[in-house]
């Protein structure tokens, strides 16, 4: 290597008189030069809009993430009082919407809320600070009912909670098998929710029409959620009632009585209709030792049941007949039923014609739909209803989310919009803009390495028709942990510091959240191109 001699390199000019730098380069106010600068905004991811609930599902992946369990159940909890339940048994539409399912695969959010809710189990409630001198009657302890009495209690109001069953739960208890959801699950929410106090339940306390007008005299609100707990069954069929029976009548039977369920084993029944109820009632029959047949009057293609629930169905070897209705019964010693080929569907009618095929039933149980008891025919300010006694079928976190939103409408109504509310704590209507919605093409992903989403693992056909235990087996916390991984993190940051790095001006500081050094910031925009998840926008600089 050649070697220079210092003085070769040494200006020939007075060094003395050329400007140079006697201190740091902050007094240079680099800031003024700028048109746009850099606003740190967090937004709403898909996932968040497409919950019932509101869940900012990114927020509590994020805390999961850093093994801050208690901070990722407080922020479930803030919006979904039962994130257990809901992790097993609600369709996850915030999986639909995940943005990732544009990339490699969704997130199975639904698997990580079951994980962070099972944790919450054991996690007591904490009890509010203030107590409000109102009184709110709760009329059914389903989804909905449980859901209003904690948000209302939650916030200072007391609360008692009238249930006609000798258990509350609603369908949670008594219409959903417990291979997808468990009773023990149920019965620890329930026993979550009740425990932070300001709810009297008072079970076996069957309440009609005119004891809710009673009870509007006596407390300052009334909420009515008593659910769809009539059925249909035609009235066409001239044989014994004793052999047909509807979907949810069936299981809720199933459900409170062993002698019961004893003495419909090992029989032949037909179940008609294409809903969750239908699947429901043909897989705990077939774990009962029976054999269930399905008859549907259009395609598999076309059932409105899940189509998980569908397909687990077919695995375990039920038989569903398409394109059929029952046209005909005889009532022998068993009822002999001629099946219909479906030829047309009209808004109230169905075109059909006769076939050869017979079915020979012990049951007939009839899936087609639940409707009221009764209906309010007087209305009055201070009676609300909800979950589907209001909004017709429904799934569980529908219900959950009707029962906040009543809450919700219940304290305007009493405070006159004065509410001493903690909005942190709950938001119940969808507020956001849909420009606050982050979509797919503001995803940076060249930050983001594809991976396959996690699998589920299921229990063996051949070990799960015979046990009312979960099909769907837990996946382990590595696992879970490696899915979170997955998440975008649409809209919401999670300190990944990608804006610090990007800074040439070092104007960009991140502690526990984002923000700008606007005195040297030159307004260049590498921060905001560069944000993987899209909160950082450039705005004028006026």
């Amino acid at each position: 290597m050649e070697t220079v001699e210092y003085t070769e390199v040494v200006s020939k000019y007075d060094i003395e008189k050329l400007p140079i730098s006697i201190t740091t380069t902050d007094v240079n106010l680099t800031g003024s030069w700028k048109f746009f600068k850099p606003v740190f905004r967090e937004k709403i991811s898909p996932c968040s809009t497409a919950c019932p609930n509101n869940i900012n599902i990114p927020k509590y992946i994020f805390y999961l993430l850093k093994n801050d369990l208690n901070s990722a159940v407080k922020i479930l909890r803030r919006e979904n009082p039962f994130p257990a339940t809901c992790g097993r048994v609600c369709p996850h539409f915030c999986q639909f919407n995940c943005n990732r399912e544009n990339y490699d695969g969704a997130i199975k959010i639904r698997e990580i809320e079951k994980f962070v809710g099972d944790f919450a189990l054991n996690i007591p409630y904490e009890k509010p600070n203030f107590k409000i001198n109102k009184r709110i009657a709760i009329i059914g302890a389903g989804p909905a009912g449980l859901s209003c009495g904690y948000f209302l209690a939650r916030n200072g109001y007391n609360v008692t909670i009238f249930e006609k069953e000798s258990e509350p739960g609603g369908l949670l208890f008594y219409g959903i098998p417990q291979y997808r959801l468990p009773k023990d699950i149920v019965a620890k929410e329930i026993s979550n929710i009740l425990s932070i106090g300001n709810i009297e339940l008072k079970c076996s306390e069957n309440i009609n029409e005119d004891r809710i007008y009673e009870l509007s005299e006596n407390y300052d609100a009334v909420f009515v959620s008593v659910g769809l707990s009539a059925g249909k069954v035609p009235v066409d069929f001239n044989i014994d009632n004793k052999r047909l029976f509807t979907g949810y009548e069936f299981l809720k039977l199933i459900n409170l009585s062993s002698d019961y369920r004893e003495k419909v084993k090992n029989e032949k029944i037909g179940i008609i209709g294409g809903g969750n109820v239908a699947i429901d009632v043909a897989r705990t029959l077939l774990r009962m030792g029976n054999e269930p047949v399905i008859i549907y009057r259009r395609t598999i293609e076309e059932m409105p049941a899940f189509d998980e629930e569908i397909k687990e169905a077919l695995e375990e070897g039920i038989e569903i007949v398409e394109n059929r209705i029952i046209g005909k019964i005889e009532e022998k010693q068993k009822l002999i039923c001629t099946l219909y080929k479906v030829k047309k569907i009209y808004q109230d009618r169905i075109e059909s014609e006769p076939t050869n095929e017979t079915y020979e039933f012990n049951r007939l149980i009839f899936a087609i739909g639940q409707i009221k008891e009764f209906e309010l025919k007087e209305k009055k300010e201070n009676i609300f209803t909800g979950g589907d006694f209001k909004y017709g079928p429904s799934t569980v976190a529908e219900a959950v989310a009707s029962g906040k939103k009543e809450a919700y409408r219940i304290i305007n109504f009493l405070n006159k919009k004065n509410a001493n509310i903690n909005e942190d704590f709950f938001r119940t209507e969808k507020d956001y803009d849909v420009k606050d919605v982050v979509p797919f093409d503001k995803i940076n992903l060249f930050y983001f390495n594809k991976e396959k989403p996690l699998e589920v693992e299921k229990l063996p056909v051949n070990e799960r028709i015979n046990k009312f235990i979960e099909v769907n087996l837990k996946p382990s916390l590595d696992k879970i942990l490696n899915e979170a991984k997955r998440c975008f993190s649409c809209g919401v940051c999670n300190l990944c510091k990608t804006c610090w790095f990007s800074c040439p001006d070092m104007s960009v500081q991140v502690e526990e959240s984002v923000s700008f050094d606007y005195d040297h910031c030159k307004g260049c925009g590498l921060c905001s191109a560069e944000c993987p998840r899209g909160i950082i926008d450039m705005m004028e600089d006026v």
